[in-house]
């Protein structure tokens, strides 16, 4: 610690102590980042609707973010989104009827993500297939001997 102090030109072995509590690997990027310090979320002005609540569960718990990440993004507090998504992760205090919604939004998604996959399937293979072409008709050119 003496040595960093030295070597930094830092006051004291506190402030080199201070500096480490305050940054954090961040697994993520690979990258030291600050701690972030609790933000303050004003008020929010308007009400959600609830497909809007179902889209910051999903957010959270399909894209796997932070319930600050969510809370920022979406510009809630921390304290709603976390409570919508407890509330959806409980599913029995859901009505019906938003447990239906909820799971015809997931399928939704997971039928757009499938129909992703298979477009790309779908070129890639064309890409294959027009270069397999491409390679018969060059070689035709060359009569083997």
């Amino acid at each position: 610690m003496i040595d960093i102090q030295n070597r930094f030109g830092l006051r004291s072995t506190k402030q080199l102590r201070d500096w480490v509590k305050k940054f954090q690997y961040n697994g993520t990027n690979n990258s030291l980042t600050a701690t972030p310090s609790r933000k303050q979320v004003g008020i929010m002005s308007w009400k959600t609707t609830f497909e809007e609540r179902i889209e910051i569960v999903e957010y959270v718990t399909v894209s796997e973010h932070s319930y600050s990440q969510a809370a920022e993004h979406f510009n809630v507090s921390y304290q709603q989104a976390r409570s919508w998504v407890l509330k959806a992760k409980a599913s029995e205090e859901m009505t019906e009827v938003e447990r239906l919604r909820l799971e015809n939004r997931q399928l939704k998604t997971q039928i757009k993500e499938q129909e992703v996959y298979d477009l790309f399937l779908k070129k890639s293979e064309k890409s294959r297939t027009r270069s397999e072409c491409t390679t018969q008709i060059s070689l035709s050119r060359y009569p083997s001997h």
